[in-house]
């Protein structure tokens, strides 16, 4: 457990590492999905997205979230993202970051790994309304 804790804490840092002096964050997309699914499972909460977003199209997301501590109020994620652009062309990438929980309301910070590009997205996400909302910047 410390390890995959770890290994997400050291991949989420690397890209701000290596792109911070080239980056810049004025540009970014602003996305909103809803919450179409949410589950229990051994390891913790899955939450599942949808929605469309922008130039990306029709967005299907996963976080398998897991808690770091006993309270469940931090942890980390895991998922994967798939969008179906105007054109019909479909995008998966992998996703992980880190999450922290106030009552029924989460702040995710993610990377997606992406055939085009790195994406880095700082999200809301509210359990009580469903909805995810996350500004969205493409690293390279």
């Amino acid at each position: 457990m410390i390890k995959k804790l770890a290994l997400v804490f050291m991949l989420c840092l690397t890209p701000l590492v290596v792109f911070s002096q080239d980056q810049s964050f004025d540009n970014f997309i602003d996305v909103e999905l809803a919450i179409s699914d949410v589950s229990m499972t051994a390891e913790g909460m899955v939450i599942t997205y949808e929605g469309t977003a922008g130039k990306y199209g029709l967005v299907h997301a996963t976080h398998n979230m897991v808690a770091t501590n006993d309270e469940n109020t931090k942890g980390y994620f895991t998922g994967t993202v798939q969008a179906i652009n105007d054109k019909g062309v479909l995008e998966k990438s992998a996703t992980l970051g880190l999450w922290s929980r106030d009552g029924t309301n989460l702040k995710v910070y993610g990377f997606d790994d992406d055939n085009s590009s790195r994406i880095l997205h700082i999200s809301t996400v509210d359990l009580r309304t469903k909805t995810f909302q996350a500004r969205v910047w493409e690293l390279d």
